[in-house]
């Protein structure tokens, strides 16, 4: 895994963008795991011959596993600004991973004109809007559910 520092990244931001509403209520993590997200984006083609596009929005990840590995932080940090660059629009979730080793959840990022459609861009709208509905939350945890919070089962001895 190749440091975050060292990844190249090639994205037009405007000014637009960094002083919205949006971009503004993110916290210093949120903020950083937005940049961490840009970073995994892959591009083909040139602008000057405008066949230029991201290949890989849609489809990236960046999990709690390469967040720690970076020195960034936690892994309830890592939840809570995930969650909070989906409450204002900047990514949404397109595939719930989980479900085995090496399953993990893939993002579009919908930051800029290059990424994603104006109409996509949900984070302009944010004040107004809030896509908190849309935060991943764990239905329910299947493993202990049988044997938890009984009183005849109780191993405590007097």
């Amino acid at each position: 895994m190749k440091p975050i520092s060292q990844k190249g990244m090639s994205l037009l931001v405007t000014n637009k963008l960094i002083w919205s509403e949006a971009y503004q209520s993110l916290t210093q993590s949120a903020q950083n795991l937005l940049w961490c997200f840009l970073a995994e984006l892959k591009f083909t083609g040139s602008r000057k011959k405008k066949t230029f596009e991201y290949t890989n929005n849609g489809k990236i990840s960046f999990t709690e596993y390469e967040w720690k590995k970076q020195g960034l932080g936690a892994s309830q940090t890592y939840i809570n600004a995930r969650n909070s660059l989906i409450k204002v629009g900047f990514i949404i979730c397109t595939y719930r991973g989980g479900r085995a080793s090496g399953d993990m959840n893939k993002y579009k990022i919908l930051v800029t004109d290059d990424l994603a459609s104006r109409s996509e861009q949900r984070w302009k709208r944010y004040p107004l809007e809030n896509w908190d509905h849309e935060i991943p939350k764990i239905k329910e945890y299947m493993i202990g559910k049988d044997t938890r919070f009984k009183k005849k089962k109780n191993t405590l001895k007097n």
